[in-house]
């Protein structure tokens, strides 16, 4: 197994450095996150705003006008969202709020949010006005911050969209999912949706909000019209106007589409992929990133007229200029003949079959993107293949494919995971004996069920934040997935009625035996969607069935791991784990130790 040198493996363990960058609403300044050894920092044009160590920050937005910046921030793994004001002066307040500020939006130097379901607004040095009575699961709010209805969740998992105070569309349960508001246009009649109800595809609609017709703006035959992991939800509109007038897709690369206006065309190369992240209130300046999956992501202003373009900041810098492996496109035939699509990264100047590591998103409805991977980097490091396939239920890919995951938990889903490794196999990619699944929420939870149940096709397995036991998330779902309970168990139950021996049969915690392949268990202790509980009822149950079981409790972090200290903490431990058990013959190491815990 190769070695990796320090600087790699420091570079590739620490967050991205640049993230959340937004250009300000007169195009001359640019807002970022900036992630450091103590924590994220709120940087203005390179000059340090404020230092929210210990804190996760996200949603970094101006204010209208330019006043100020807003964002919400938590205890790291909590959740518990604040929202704060900091003006470019560097002062900054923590804007009133009885419970978490689940969204925001802001006009002039106002500042709309929904806090315990319902809405209010502030301005800068005055209390919060409580604006509407009603609650709702998401808020509908016009440019002029005016409450205009949102979205009631139905106990079927479907939801009601109420606009000025009339039921204008009803979704059931398999069209919730694909669901989203773009915002209203500047003369309040018309808003604009995202939805796949009654359509092959997620479309983009407009929506008169006065008579509640509706018409398809723009939609493509075979992906939906979705966002990137750092961009909004694939829409973009006129800052002037509020006019929807660029759309996205993103089957292997991402797509932009003009619509009433030509199709942006970025200079992008054969490895790269152009986004556009934000736009000035006069349109004269965009702020757009050239995605790599062999290097950082680079940052750049673009005057959309003439094309200039100025460089502003990569994500990683302490990687720019290393030569390091690409993401190729993966094409895999399932076992009944579904076409899936992915990507595969194998280490630089290697031929020939390798031992592989399956990264498997989560969601379940997530999907893999084109873009620079620091975990598939970091097992390319160590000499490993990984694979990332889209499985059917994963997003993006059209109405059928992602409903064909429905109640596929441990079923077809998995099954998909299997065929890619088959099929990597006949390939000569992938060395058949040399095989681990590694993956965080739903991902974790395929790693531990391959490992229970296909002990013949995979080494070992890597969890971090793993569900373990599907009748117990059904019978008794965690507090923070209750108000989305109903789509949940849509998810995994399909048109399956809830019953717990079906559940258990599909379930890691109840199919643990001497047999299964050593597992490797991360979990965050502050997690509130996967209590940490669950992970250590299961490692219980480890012990006790004589299964191989490593668990690692990070008592810092929530679902997602996120410091750099604990992140070298536990790809260490992910380093040891896969040199024993997946290049060495796992059955004649030495067991590893039951539990281990990080403070």
């Amino acid at each position: 197994m190769r070695t990796i040198d320090e600087h790699l493996r420091e570079q590739l363990l620490a967050p991205e450095y640049h993230t959340g960058v937004r250009l300000s609403p007169d195009g001359q300044s640019v807002a970022v996150i900036r992630t450091t050894a103590r924590g994220p920092e709120i940087v203005l044009d390179d000059r340090l705003l404020a230092a929210e160590h210990d804190q996760t920050v996200t949603d970094l937005r101006w204010a209208a006008d330019g006043s100020a910046l807003y964002y919400r921030r938590a205890l790291r793994g909590t959740e518990k969202w604040q929202l704060v004001r900091l003006e470019p002066g560097g002062a900054a307040e923590v804007v009133p709020a009885a419970g978490p500020v689940a969204e925001f939006w802001t006009a002039g130097d106002r500042v709309a949010f929904a806090a315990g379901g319902v809405l209010h607004v502030s301005a800068p040095g005055r209390e919060p006005d409580q604006v509407s009575a009603d609650r709702y699961h998401r808020w509908l709010v016009d440019r002029e911050l005016r409450p205009r209805g949102g979205i009631r969740l139905q106990p079927d998992g479907g939801l009601h969209l109420v606009v000025d105070g009339a039921v204008r569309l009803a979704l059931g349960p398999d069209d919730s999912t694909t669901f989203a508001v773009v915002g209203f246009a500047a003369d309040g009649r018309t808003v604009y949706l995202l939805s796949a109800h009654d359509a092959p595809t997620r479309r983009l609609l407009a929506l008169e909000c006065a008579t509640g017709r509706q018409h398809t703006v723009f939609a493509h035959p075979d992906l939906d019209v979705e966002g990137y992991p750092i961009g909004g939800p694939g829409v973009w509109c006129d800052p002037r106007t509020g006019e929807p007038d660029i759309c996205q897709t993103v089957g292997q690369r991402p797509q932009l589409h003009g619509l009433g206006r030509p199709t942006p065309v970025f200079a992008v190369g054969p490895d790269e992929a152009m986004l556009l992240l934000d736009r000035s209130t006069d349109d004269s300046t965009w702020l757009t990133v050239r995605v790599r999956s062999d290097g950082p992501i680079r940052y750049e202003l673009v005057a959309p007229d003439t094309g200039a373009t100025r460089p502003l900041l990569v994500n990683r810098p302490g990687l720019a200029g290393r030569r390091l492996p690409r993401l190729d496109d993966l094409h895999v035939t399932a076992g009944d003949g579904v076409c899936l699509h992915g990507y595969a990264m194998r280490p630089l100047d290697t031929t020939g079959p390798l031992p592989t590591v399956v990264i498997v998103h989560g969601g379940p409805a997530g999907r893999d993107y084109f873009r620079f991977h620091a975990l598939a980097q970091y097992v390319a490091a160590l000499g490993f293949q990984s694979l990332h396939v889209n499985y059917r239920g994963s997003r993006g890919f059209g109405t059928a494919f992602r409903r064909a995951g429905d109640g596929e938990w441990g079923g077809r889903m998995q099954q998909d995971l299997y065929d890619a490794i088959a099929d990597g196999a006949r390939q000569g990619l992938v060395d058949p004996d040399r095989v681990a699944l590694l993956g965080a929420s739903y991902g974790g939870y395929a790693a531990l069920l391959a490992a229970c149940t296909r002990p013949d096709l995979v080494r070992c397995a890597v969890a971090f934040s793993p569900p373990c036991d599907l009748a117990a998330l059904v019978g008794d779902t965690p507090a923070y997935w209750r108000p989305l309970a109903a789509t949940l168990h849509r998810h995994i139950l399909g048109d399956h009625p809830a019953d717990a021996d079906w559940l258990r049969g599909r379930s890691p915690r109840h199919l643990l035996s001497p047999d299964a392949a050593p597992m490797l268990i991360a979990h965050g202790a502050r997690d509130p969607r996967v209590p940490v509980a669950q992970a250590e009822d299961f490692v219980a149950a480890a012990d006790r069935a004589a299964a191989p079981v490593t668990y690692l409790r990070l008592d810092g972090e929530g679902h997602h791991v996120t410091t750099t200290q604990s992140r070298r903490v536990l790809f260490r431990r992910i380093e040891e784990f896969l040199e024993v058990h997946l290049v060495h013959d796992h059955r004649t190491a030495a067991p590893a130790p039951a539990i281990a815990v990080h403070p």
